[in-house]
């Protein structure tokens, strides 16, 4: 696993914010076009590259739709 924490980019605007790693779990809302600190990556279903947890404690994003910075 990635060494945490870590920023990422998103640069589509209707990646979902979820409350756990995986697609399984509740979706919460968008996330804006931006960049984000991860502090936790899990794998989890759904996503390839695996789960980031934001820093702000909003949930989790699939890591497949960001770009490391």
């Amino acid at each position: 696993p990635p060494a945490v924490p870590f920023l990422v980019k998103v640069s589509i605007t209707d990646l979902n914010i979820r409350k756990g790693p995986g697609t399984d779990y509740a979706r919460i809302q968008y996330i804006p076009v931006g960049i984000y600190t991860i502090v936790e990556v899990k794998s989890g279903k759904g996503s390839t590259a695996g789960w980031g947890r934001l820093k702000s404690g909003a949930g989790w994003i699939s890591l497949d739709y960001t770009v490391r910075v």
